[in-house]
């Protein structure tokens, strides 16, 4: 028990005086308390739709710059409530020849209310670099990452939706809220 305390107090002491001596935490999704939701305009109505049925992993690292976010969801895990819209969705989207959506960071800096997420956001095929503020609120062994951001349907080479002829706006609006259970 005395050794324990002795090496605890080492521990504490040597990251106190070396700041170099790096920590990594893997934090993973918890299904049915996470979501992944969007929101697309339409003039006659607005569509959101959510998942609440996909993975993300978060590598949190003293050296934020190494810190890794990963998120990969099931293009048919989103729903809108609304069968008829979902298929048409699942259409539009390719969904048996790109299933997944998938995010991978590639670094990550501090900035005065979150940190900044940069990486990669694979969707419809297609790959294009993309960068976001998420915030962190840490709980008893969980901690909550909230973020948001705008893609253009037509960066992914997608139809956008119509309704009575009329299309849909270009802009899809991400939200992402992941409660993840740490080590």
């Amino acid at each position: 028990m005395w050794h324990v305390h002795i090496s605890s107090l080492f521990l504490t002491l040597t990251l106190i005086v070396s700041p170099r001596i790096a920590f990594s935490k893997t934090y993973e999704s918890i299904k049915g308390e996470s979501s992944l939701a969007y929101h697309l305009h339409h003039p006659l109505h607005e569509i959101e739709g959510a998942s609440r049925d996909f993975v993300c992993t978060v590598d949190l690292n003293s050296d934020t710059t190494h810190s890794k976010i990963h998120v990969k969801a099931s293009v048919v895990s989103f729903t809108t409530g609304n069968s008829n819209r979902d298929s048409h969705a699942l259409e539009i989207l390719g969904a048996f020849r790109y299933p997944f959506v998938e995010f991978t960071s590639d670094s990550v800096r501090h900035e005065d209310k979150g940190y900044r997420v940069f990486g990669n956001l694979t969707f419809h095929g297609v790959t294009r670099p993309l960068d976001f503020v998420v915030t962190p609120e840490y709980l008893k062994g969980k901690v909550r990452i909230k973020g948001n951001f705008v893609v253009l349907l037509s960066d992914y080479k997608l139809e956008r939706p119509s309704l009575l002829f009329v299309s849909t706006a270009n802009d899809l609006h991400i939200d992402l809220d992941v409660m993840a259970v740490g080590p």
